[in-house]
């Protein structure tokens, strides 16, 4: 029967068409399909709905009444403020119900939104908490 390489990055045992990975990386690409992906992590939170609901994204909604009495990016320097687009949560509300309806919020261009969100992700990574 032909062979072909194996299909994990940088491996170039043969293996049998049709097989896709030699007996070394077979085990581990199974484990990583059966893991539940960051993606699929992230859309079954309960804060999903929250942020999809009239009472966050409709025309009286909480995002809007923030955008509202805020409209300029509360992190942009006042030099250069730009218009805000999202309503932050001060402290990450972590699927809390109280903390996402009754928690402090910010008005936040898009970019500096991303820039505090991985900063603050990245930092809870090695431990230093928020």
């Amino acid at each position: 029967m032909p062979k072909k390489p194996c299909a994990h990055p940088g491996c170039f045992r043969l293996v049998e068409v049709g097989t896709g990975y030699c007996d070394a990386h077979a085990r581990s690409e199974k484990q990583e399909r059966d893991k539940p992906s960051e993606a699929k992590r992230r859309t079954d939170r309960p804060s999903r709905k929250w942020y999809n609901s009239k009472g966050w994204r409709g025309k009286a909604g909480r995002r809007l009444q923030q955008l509202d009495a805020e409209p300029l990016c509360r992190l942009c320097p006042d030099n250069s403020k730009q218009l805000a687009t999202v309503a932050d949560h001060v402290v990450p509300h972590r699927d809390d119900y109280g903390l996402f309806w009754f928690g402090a919020l910010q008005s936040l261009y898009k970019s500096c939104h991303d820039i505090k969100k991985q900063r603050a992700e990245r930092r809870e990574a090695q431990g230093g908490g928020l």
